[in-house]
């Protein structure tokens, strides 16, 4: 019988990044058109298969504001997982990578991360370039995915590549 997991994950990024969209994408299969901040803390939960074991992962959607960071601290805790997540549009979300890595190291000890870089579907509006993604994501020391939500690409390979990790740091 294959073994059956429960993991904890956390998103994290500046806002409007789509860590909200990205995560109903995954749970529900459906794309929100509309951008509205979350205030304070999102929850999904999904079951999924990797290999042969069953996979269940609670997925923490973490508010981005400033005044929050008091709030997520609570919720970092027992996570095993953490999406840190930027817009190709936008440098200023991906430099923000960095303080939101410095934010969980605060809060947690031992984790497995990816960094994905989303809205890579517009195109002529991108600035940041596969190459920086994947250079901040070695700097981190952690695995890189370009998605676009809304077009449903590489959604659920991002979060199979978390789940992956971490049940290979359990062996």
């Amino acid at each position: 019988m294959s073994p059956s997991y429960l993991l904890k994950i956390v998103t994290v990024g500046a806002a409007s990044v789509g860590k909200t969209s990205i995560i109903i994408r995954y749970s529900t299969g459906s794309f929100r058109e509309h951008y509205s901040p979350t205030l304070g803390v999102g929850f999904a939960y999904k079951k999924m298969e990797v290999d042969e074991d069953s996979v269940n992962l609670q997925i923490w959607d973490l508010g981005s504001q400033d005044f929050l960071e008091r709030t997520r601290a609570n919720y970092y805790l027992g996570a095993q997982g953490v999406i840190f997540m930027f817009d190709v549009t936008s440098w200023e979300s991906l430099n923000e990578v960095i303080d939101w890595k410095n934010e969980v190291d605060r809060n947690l000890d031992d984790y497995s991360a990816i960094l994905v870089a989303n809205k890579t579907d517009l195109a002529m509006e991108r600035v940041v370039s596969k190459e920086e993604g994947q250079k901040i994501a070695s700097q981190l020391g952690v695995d890189y995915i370009e998605t676009s939500v809304r077009l449903d690409m590489n959604v659920n390979k991002a979060f199979e590549m978390i789940a992956r990790s971490i049940i290979s740091s359990f062996h």
